[in-house]
């Protein structure tokens, strides 16, 4: 599954990204799997999960989705990275290993599918503060896995109008999108035109069919990206549990 409008000359090496999925056979990971036609643990296009309320359009859903379903269903924590020289996967997942041993679920209260920044998504009104507590958290934590980035990888990041705050989180954590300015989301679609065929109605009425208790942050994953032309895949998960 190739991702658009995706710039396949910077390099070739592998990305890891250090998410929020649920697990796929929690309600909500099945609610994305369902929305996207993918889970993230397999690289196959189109898969055909149950469907209890089915979105008739399939030309304006297979468009709707063909972004996020290259990543897989997720929500940003560490936003993906190349590994820096200096440290393993190994050391990588042995730190989020610990990590995670010492954290309880957060509840992701009043959650739900929203227009954000003209694309649907899984998303608060009201950001929690300790979801961005965690987040932070985990920026300042995992910071020193990261490569550099690389002059073109900059580049595209600059493409949108950033902020002075996002510019500086940009220079220093690669990405522009952490600690005030960060804002948990799970996406469910690429850009959206005005008419959207009524797809985010679909959306929550899903939504609300198939996740009918409060989802929980309660993993991190790491999902890896082999070369810029590949989906994410979800490569290992880290429940947590503290008592």
């Amino acid at each position: 599954m190739q991702s658009p409008n995706e710039n396949h000359t910077v390099n070739n090496k592998a990305r890891y990204g250090i998410f929020f999925a649920p697990h796929d056979d929690s309600p909500l990971g099945v609610y994305g799997a369902t929305v996207l036609r993918r889970k993230a643990t397999s690289t196959n296009e189109w898969v055909n999960p149950l469907i209890p309320i089915s979105f008739e359009n399939t030309p304006v859903w297979r468009a709707c989705i063909e972004r996020p379903a290259h990543y897989g269903f997720h929500a940003t924590i560490n936003a993906p990275f190349e590994l820096h020289d200096q440290h393993s996967t190994e050391e990588l997942f042995d730190d989020i290993r610990a990590f995670c041993k010492q954290q309880q679920p957060l509840l992701l209260t009043n959650i739900a599918p929203r227009l954000t920044h003209r694309y649907d998504a899984l998303a608060f009104d009201d950001q929690p503060a300790d979801i961005k507590n965690f987040a932070a958290t985990c920026a300042t934590r995992f910071e020193k896995y990261r490569a550099p980035l690389t002059a073109a990888d900059t580049k595209r990041r600059q493409k949108k109008a950033l902020s002075a705050s996002q510019i500086k989180h940009l220079q220093t954590y690669g990405y522009p999108y952490v600690f005030d300015d960060f804002n948990f989301h799970m996406t469910l679609s690429g850009t959206m035109p005005d008419d959207d065929n009524g797809f985010l109605r679909w959306l929550g009425v899903l939504f609300w069919e198939m996740v009918p208790e409060t989802p929980r942050l309660d993993r991190l994953s790491v999902f890896k990206q082999e070369d810029r032309k590949s989906a994410f895949t979800r490569i290992a998960d880290f429940p947590f549990s503290a008592n």
